[in-house]
Parts: C-alpha cells; sequence; structure tokens
C-alpha cells in the first residue's frame, strides 16, 4: 500500500464532501421551508463528520489534508455562482436538484474508491463504505420526499377532474 496515493485518495473523498457540503449550504438558502433547511443542516453535519473521520485518517498517515489548489477554488466558486443565479421554484424542484446532486455524489464516491481501492487499506475502505451508505440513504430520503410530491400533485389533479 502506497502511502502516498492513499492520502490522495482521501484527500478526494474530502472534496466530494467539500461539493456536497456546500451544495446543501445553498439549497438551505434558496428555499425557506423549515422541515428542509431542517434535513439539509443535518445533512452538513453529517458531512462535517465525515470531514473529521477522513482528516484523522490522512493524520495518522502522517500526509496533509487537502488544502485546494487556487485553480479548483475558482472552478468552485464560478460553480457555485453560476448555479446561484438559478433560483429554485419550489419544494419539488429543489428536492429533484439535491437527489441529482447525491447520485453524482454516490457516483464519485463510487469512482474513487473502484480506482484506489489498492490504495486504501480495510479500515479505510470501511469508513468510505459507510459513508457512501449513509449518504445512500439521505439520498433515498431526498428521493421519497420528491416522490411523494409527485404522488401528491398526481392526485390533486385526478381528484380536480
Amino acid at each position: 500500500m502506497n502511502k502516498k496515493k492513499s492520502i490522495d485518495a482521501l484527500n478526494a473523498f474530502i472534496g466530494i464532501n467539500k461539493n456536497r457540503f456546500e451544495s446543501y449550504i445553498m439549497a438551505s438558502k434558496q428555499i425557506n421551508e423549515y422541515d428542509l433547511i431542517t434535513l439539509f443542516t443535518g445533512f452538513q453535519e453529517k458531512n462535517k463528520q465525515y470531514k473529521a473521520e477522513l482528516v484523522s485518517e490522512i493524520l495518522k498517515l502522517g500526509g496533509k489534508p487537502t488544502m485546494e489548489s487556487p485553480i479548483i477554488l475558482l472552478v468552485s466558486k464560478i460553480y457555485r455562482e453560476v448555479r446561484s443565479k438559478f433560483r429554485i421554484k419550489d419544494r419539488e424542484d429543489i428536492l429533484n436538484r439535491c437527489e441529482y446532486d447525491a447520485d453524482v455524489t454516490l457516483k464519485k464516491y463510487t469512482t474513487v474508491l473502484n480506482n484506489n481501492i489498492e490504495h486504501l487499506s480495510p479500515k479505510h475502505q470501511n469508513i468510505i463504505n459507510a459513508q457512501h451508505q449513509s449518504i445512500k440513504k439521505d439520498h433515498d430520503t431526498l428521493k421519497g420526499l420528491g416522490d411523494l410530491m409527485v404522488t401528491c400533485r398526481r392526485f390533486n389533479l385526478e381528484t380536480q377532474t
């Protein structure tokens, strides 16, 4: 197991979580519904925990947790600025966007894990798999809420005709 590659892989997961964290901050700012703000805040807290776990493991390996390059920071800033200009219309829109973001996060986790499996110890793999499962549960919560919105809309349309 190559320590540098292990550290790089763990840092990649920190970056994924940073994007997820920022996505939920943005979602919280774009909606005024207390239940969703509470849900998104809970997801942000989980991300802080995931990052702390990853930072701890990087430090144990003698590495340095990621400090993003200026180019990555600029691209992230542009992405956030462009995205923030597209205001969310309603609850269903924000749930759909957050579900999509969760899909992207899950795919990135899977890709990074699969591409670095030989560089991650069984303990690191367990941490990543546990985080992945937790993010999957969050995704399923978002999907369930979005599906409920669609069902309610259909039911309302059918009863009005």
